[in-house]
Parts: C-alpha cells; structure tokens; sequence
C-alpha cells in the first residue's frame, strides 16, 4: 500500500477547523487520471481510520469518508439546521470516479449532512478556495491533473 499523501489529512484538518455552522466549507474540485485513481482511494480509506469515521464505498464509482464531529459543532450544527439528536450531524467527503476518455475524471463534494426530524438529511455546503487548492495539491500527488 503506498503512503497516505500529506495533503490529505491536511484536507480533513481545514474541514474539521471549518466546522462551526457559520464557516462550513465545501470543495467541488476535479481532475483526469491516465488510469483508476487506486492512490486517491487508498489515501482516503488510510485517512479514514479513525473510532468517529466511517469509510464507504456506497456505489463501485463513489468512495466516500463520513465523521462525526465534536459535540460543541454538533450541538450548533442540529439547533441551527433544525437537526434531530437521534440521528447526528456528519462531515461527508466524497469523490465520484468516472471513465472518461481519456482515462478518468474524479470529483469531489464535501458537505455537512444534517439529518432532518422528518425527511432527508440537508446537505450544507459553502464554497472555499482555499479548500479547492488543499484538494488540487491532493490530485496532483495521487497523480491526476487539476481541471478548473
């Protein structure tokens, strides 16, 4: 298994400090990798490891690492989004795989999930640029090329 590239937990630290409801941020970057991106895939799941995240592969294109935050954010997160306390608020990042030629396109999404008392959770999401740089610099490492 290959090394966990260094801007990874660097990812999970921005998101993690972001996490006040008021400062929550997001990144929508993508890159093309010549081949599968199994580096990118093995650096989440290696990140991933730890007793408050889940690591998911819910579909064969998509890998996503889901955490539970600490409980002073949580408590903020369901009063502000008018969340329920039977099921809590995860941080989601989760990068998409596509075949495309030539090779593959990854994106990725990174969002609060907010279970609701009644119907689906809200995803809360706001852009930061500086978490799409921390994300390229991961791209690039794991071998893809940055799309704008």
């Amino acid at each position: 298994m290959r090394p966990v590239p260094a801007p990874f937990y660097f990812l999970l630290v921005v998101v993690l400090i972001g996490c006040e409801t008021q400062d929550m941020v997001t990144s929508n970057a993508k890159a093309r990798f010549a081949s599968y991106p199994d580096s990118l895939i093995a650096a989440l799941e290696s990140a991933c490891a730890g007793p408050a995240q889940t690591f998911l592969r819910p579909t064969p294109d998509a890998i996503e690492c889901r955490e539970y935050l600490p409980p002073e954010p949580t408590a903020a997160i369901i009063l502000t989004y008018d969340g329920t306390t039977s099921d809590l608020p995860q941080l989601v990042i989760r990068f998409q795989t596509n075949e495309d030629t030539p090779g593959y396109l990854v994106e990725n999404d990174v969002y609060l999930s907010v279970p609701q008392k009644s119907g689906a959770p809200l995803h809360v999401r706001q852009r930061d640029p500086r978490l799409n740089r921390v994300v390229n610099a991961l791209y690039q490492r794991s071998g893809g090329v940055p799309e704008a």
